[in-house]
């Protein structure tokens, strides 16, 4: 409830509804109740409003695999891993990272090399030059990946390397 006003006898008030709909696609439907101090009839519906909102044109991105386990001779080397990266919005992807989480490995900087880009519906296979489990000094490393995907949230979309196996 935003606040409460009462009306004199007699007086009119405009009344505004705002449904927000940003990040809310697929089907609706809302009713506006008021509410009121009349014995009876406190929750009046005044409106009901139903439908879809459509999903804002975007890239949207996934990659496969997400998880990678680095093992045997390669645990400590690292090796080469191709990644394949899939656009399936309606708008280009551009990626402009690839780095570890904590910012210590730099796996792609689109800063320097230009962004990598997808087109809709397409598929782009990159091949990575992992760590090993000596360069990283862990158990496992998670490989932020940065674009404009509407899917991936501010904070990106993250691949799980791991050493050693589970």
């Amino acid at each position: 409830m935003l606040g409460k006003h009462t009306l004199a006898a007699g007086e009119k008030t405009e009344l505004q509804v705002t449904y927000l709909t940003q990040g809310r696609p697929g089907p609706f439907d809302k009713k506006v109740i008021f509410s009121t101090n009349v014995p009876g009839e406190e929750k009046i519906e005044i409106f009901k409003l139903n439908g879809e909102v459509r999903e804002a044109p975007g890239a949207k991105i996934s990659v496969a695999p997400r998880r990678v386990t680095i093992e045997g001779d390669d645990l400590n080397a690292g090796k080469k891993q191709v990644f394949s990266i899939k656009n399936e919005g309606s708008l280009p992807l551009v990626i402009t990272n690839m780095r570890s989480k904590d910012g210590k490995n730099v796996y792609y900087d689109g800063a320097k090399d230009g962004g990598i880009t997808v087109e809709p519906g397409k598929e782009r296979d990159i091949e990575l030059q992992l760590k090993g489990r000596a360069e990283v000094n862990a158990n496992s490393e998670l490989i932020l990946v940065e674009s404009n995907a509407v899917n991936a949230g501010s904070s990106g979309l993250f691949l799980m390397i791991q050493y050693g196996g589970k």
